[in-house]
């Protein structure tokens, strides 16, 4: 049943997904939730025309969240954007700039891109997805996720960020036990994930 406060996961999924990858684990998560999810495919994924670029996704992802918005939510703070891997590019930008989206969801995030692949900043002028200096600016509540033994992007990554939340805007994190970057929802702890993704959707309306 869709009431007036019923949420709408606006989901950016990783590097190596598109909608059909994801279509199971949004299933679950609309029913288990009792919420709309809403996944895309970014410029040039999927069936998705156009050039994957780092400025297309924020076109991407800003485009949908203004038709959800006004077709579906009608209330910003009704949307909770979910980024996952890559996806916590968009999602951070959007986040740092709308300061009346519902929530944030970060699954596997990096700091920044460049990052990802070296903790100098020599190279900083060539960097993308500067996740770390976002997510300072993020005016709603914070839910970061991340695998402990996460060889892709490590889960340093996710601890940096859920630091540099502001303290108003944290929320608990899970730092996931032998896990790594794309099986946090594989096996049993499907089970946990989403106890916990429903934690944090009902505490956005305490």
């Amino acid at each position: 049943e869709i009431t007036p406060n019923t949420k709408t996961i606006l989901y950016s999924h990783g590097n190596a997904a598109d909608i059909g990858a994801m279509s199971g684990l949004q299933a679950m998560l609309a029913k288990n939730l009792k919420c709309n999810v809403l996944v895309y495919d970014y410029s040039g994924y999927g069936e998705s025309g156009g050039i994957p670029m780092e400025k297309n996704t924020y076109r991407d992802v800003k485009l949908v969240y203004e038709w959800l918005v006004q077709n579906v939510t009608k209330h910003e703070h009704n949307v909770i954007l979910y980024g996952q891997s890559v996806g916590s590019g968009p999602s951070c930008y959007l986040a740092s700039r709308r300061c009346n989206v519902g929530g944030l969801v970060l699954h596997s995030p990096f700091t920044s891109g460049m990052r990802v692949l070296t903790p100098s900043r020599a190279m900083a002028c060539l960097d993308i997805f500067p996740n770390i200096d976002r997510i300072k600016k993020v005016k709603c509540p914070v839910f970061v996720i991340h695998g402990q033994k996460d060889q892709e992007v490590g889960i340093e990554h996710g601890m940096a960020l859920h630091a540099a939340v502001p303290e108003d805007c944290k929320r608990d994190p899970w730092w996931v036990r032998d896990k790594g970057h794309n099986d946090i929802c594989d096996g049993p702890d499907i089970v946990e994930y989403m106890q916990r993704m429903n934690k944090f959707v009902k505490s956005l309306d305490e």
